[in-house]
């Protein structure tokens, strides 16, 4: 679908244009194949810069292809760009320089590449973030499990003030300070109204000031895993709480709503 009025080099940068970004029909091709001879070797090293940023962009293979609703509607938006500012070159007589006008054209080049790899990345992203975000805390405890030789694991039993049907366990690792909490059936909680706070009770430590764990919120009631953050170095558990604390929590609790326990044996 050529312009009238276009010269070959426009064309040719026209169908280069497009071929980087959405790929060429055949006929379109078949054109491309035919001016490409005709063109200075030099004049396509100023698109290498734009396929390597496509090839970076689309080599990640946990991305998701673009949906074909999605890619024709940027190409035809594209083809619609790059048709105005063909035009826009034929109506100028002033430009006398097609160098000039040709090369003006590849600002448009990086723009349209740019806009391809955002709406890619983005949608690549959110299909892909909340599956790993899963598997890798699953991961990461299955690998502590297997690999750890001071693990230790004990099961969640009811606080003083307990949640029916709460559920799971408390690995930690006192040489590699890394653990993980999981649960089932703990009730989800609204972030702006409530939070979850692990206490970590120490031996060296007094018990009036546990070890912050972290603040964290349940958001399934399906099994979840949570890693522990622990704000100090904690070097021999005997107890894990967890407490309900404001949004945030807090640096000493009151326990006065402690649904959950770990002992330590």
């Amino acid at each position: 679908m050529s312009i009238s009025g276009m010269s070959d080099a426009d064309r040719w940068e026209e169908l280069q244009i497009t071929r980087l970004l959405f790929g060429l029909t055949l006929e379109e091709q078949a054109e491309y194949d035919e001016l490409a001879p005709k063109m200075p070797a030099e004049k396509s090293e100023l698109f290498e810069q734009v396929v390597a940023s496509i090839d970076v962009a689309w080599s990640d293979s946990k991305s998701m292809p673009l949906p074909d609703h999605l890619r024709k509607s940027i190409r035809s938006r594209a083809m619609e760009e790059l048709t105005t500012q063909a035009l826009q070159s034929v109506d100028k007589p002033t430009v006398t320089n097609a160098a000039v006008v040709r090369s003006s054209k590849l600002p448009w080049v990086v723009a349209a590449a740019c806009m391809v790899i955002t709406v890619l990345t983005l949608f690549s992203s959110r299909q892909n973030a909340p599956v790993n975000v899963v598997r890798d805390a699953a991961q990461q405890r299955a690998e502590l499990i297997s690999t750890a030789r001071d693990l230790v694991q004990v099961n969640w039993n009811d606080g003083p003030t307990p949640i029916s049907g709460a559920e799971g366990d408390v690995v930690w690792s006192p040489s590699l300070q890394q653990g993980f909490m999981r649960f089932r059936g703990l009730t989800m909680n609204v972030p702006t109204v409530q939070q979850y706070q692990l206490w970590i009770f120490d031996k060296n430590q007094s018990d009036k000031t546990p070890i912050d764990g972290g603040v964290f919120d349940i958001t399934s009631d399906q099994e979840i895993i949570i890693p522990i953050q622990a704000k100090l170095r904690v070097q021999e558990a005997y107890l894990f709480a967890v407490t309900i604390e404001k949004p945030g929590g807090v640096v000493v609790s009151s326990r006065e709503r402690l649904p959950l326990l770990a002992t330590v044996n």
